[in-house]
């Protein structure tokens, strides 16, 4: 990724995103949509891509709850994490607006790549439960998929789809036996999952974020 490409910021649809245009900009540049993770926004997950290819248009939304100054999530935190049938309304409102910014510039994409960090990696998930069809690989780091979602599932959305999981062993947010259950439960439904831990807490270590890179550009 250039150093010289600063992401742009935009308004689709009365959400805010950063915008980082491709070094190859036509109707099938492949696009990649970055999500950030509790009191997080647009701009924290820029980091992640230095690895990752120029070849792609990459969108990152601020979340539509704020929570703090310069801060926002994807909910409200509660004692029960949020139905399946929650993020799937989310997931609808992001890829209207996605959608709408790839139709005004031409781009004929209809599958996605999604990245997110912590509950950023649970909204990936939840793309691509609900809409496995538009999402082509996944790169869920520090997350976790709630026990409730995984009965409410179409037997083959997940089949052969590739997802990268990065996870801490000392995370003291999100522990890592629930990346290592939502690893196990994938591979069941018949998903491609690289599983990458490392001796950190709550972040992406130097081994994990080699091989993120690595998923992406294979």
């Amino acid at each position: 990724m250039s150093e010289n490409a600063q992401p742009e910021l935009i308004n689709i649809n009365g959400w805010p995103f950063r915008l980082r245009r491709s070094s190859n900009l036509n109707a099938n540049t492949p696009v990649m949509l970055l999500l950030h993770g509790h009191r997080g926004n647009e701009n924290v997950m820029w980091v992640l891509t230095k690895p990752l290819p120029d070849s792609y248009v990459m969108l990152a939304p601020r979340a539509p709850v704020q929570t703090g100054e310069d801060q926002y999530s994807w909910h409200e935190i509660s004692p029960q994490w949020p139905s399946l049938a929650k993020y799937h309304g989310l997931a609808d409102e992001l890829l209207e607006r996605v959608d709408q910014w790839l139709e005004n510039n031409n781009i004929n994409k209809t599958k996605l790549d999604v990245m997110g960090f912590s509950q950023g990696a649970t909204m990936a998930y939840a793309l691509a439960l609900t809409h496995p069809k538009r999402v082509e690989k996944i790169a869920a780091l520090a997350g976790m998929i709630p026990e409730s979602w995984k009965d409410q599932l179409d037997r083959d959305a997940l089949e052969n789809k590739p997802v990268f999981i990065a996870h801490g062993t000392k995370d003291e947010i999100i522990p890592i036996e629930k990346s290592r259950k939502a690893a196990e439960w994938l591979k069941e439904k018949g998903a491609r999952v690289t599983f990458c831990e490392a001796d950190t807490g709550h972040k992406l270590s130097a081994n994990c974020f080699s091989g993120l890179g690595k998923f992406f550009q294979d």
